[in-house]
């Protein structure tokens, strides 16, 4: 197992930002992550891929628990279920699948988060959400005790998923259909509106704020208050979709705080429309 002693945290979340951490472990199985929360036991973090979560520039004066090395390749099919471990990434699955003949998960490939963080803030895509498809999950609490999960155990919304206090995802199983019919195009189709219309391959973590509602989009309130482009210090809002905030290579965490609370202050005037944000800034 990989630990790094007073390591910076930008390297470990996509927009970037972060002081440093005191400790950071790279669990790699349930036996790594059980001998890590009985040693530590308090002030620590979990995190999967870090695709929606941004570090504040102070150092982090605790423990930082990662899980994108977490069982990455464990994925395994039998009787119309697939076992997937916590730190398999959105886009390792639905490729797998894909080659597989399996379809149903295509939405899942472009996130850029792992399994486990996806089960977190529920995320999604293409009308489709994680949580659609799972059947039963497990967790590890902070005293490292697993336990299994039916789907219906958990109660979940858009972009949230009101998980038990103090316990982590692990694994999920997720259902499928073998009577499905598979379409081959899907996949790129998919990728391709995501290149069409998000700004990949740049320093971002995601929407920043969730959609109000299935007929309001958080995007198009800023593009009408004028916001598209604007910028706060190295942090701006993508060109291309204006609910991306980038990280232009010199941005501090400081700065995304500002723009979010100025965006989140003109729409409010503007519209009448509290923004909730998406990302978790920690």
């Amino acid at each position: 197992m990989k630990i790094l002693n007073n390591s910076p945290l930008s390297k470990f979340n996509t927009i970037h930002l972060g002081g440093i951490a005191k400790k950071i472990y790279f669990p790699k199985d349930t036996s790594d992550l059980q001998n890590i929360l009985k040693n530590i036991k308090t002030n620590f973090i979990v995190i999967g891929n870090g695709s929606n979560i941004a570090f504040k520039d102070t150092n982090f004066n605790g423990h930082v628990i990662i899980l994108n090395e977490f069982e990455k390749n464990r994925i395994t099919i039998e009787n119309n279920f697939i076992k997937v471990g916590a730190g398999v990434t959105c886009s390792k699955i639905a490729k797998f699948l894909f080659k597989n003949k399996i379809n149903g998960f295509e939405f899942l490939h472009g996130i850029p988060g792992t399994i486990g963080g996806s089960m977190f803030m529920n995320a999604g895509a293409f009308k489709n959400e994680i949580w659609d498809k799972i059947k039963e999950f497990k967790m590890i609490n902070k005293y490292g005790k697993i336990k299994t999960y039916e789907r219906n155990d958990i109660k979940t919304s858009y972009r949230k998923t009101f998980s038990p206090s103090n316990s982590y995802f692990i694994e999920a199983t997720f259902k499928y259909r073998q009577s499905s019919v598979f379409n081959k195009k899907i996949l790129l189709e998919y990728a391709q509106q995501r290149k069409s219309s998000q700004p990949v391959n740049q320093w971002s973590s995601g929407c920043i704020f969730k959609n109000p509602s299935s007929h309001v989009s958080a995007s198009n309130l800023i593009e009408r208050a004028g916001l598209k482009s604007f910028k706060i210090g190295g942090i701006y809002i993508s060109k291309k979709h204006s609910n991306y905030f980038i990280n232009d290579g010199t941005g501090k965490c400081s700065e995304l705080e500002a723009l979010i609370d100025l965006v989140k202050k003109k729409i409010k005037k503007e519209c009448g429309i509290t923004l909730e944000k998406e990302i978790r800034i920690i």
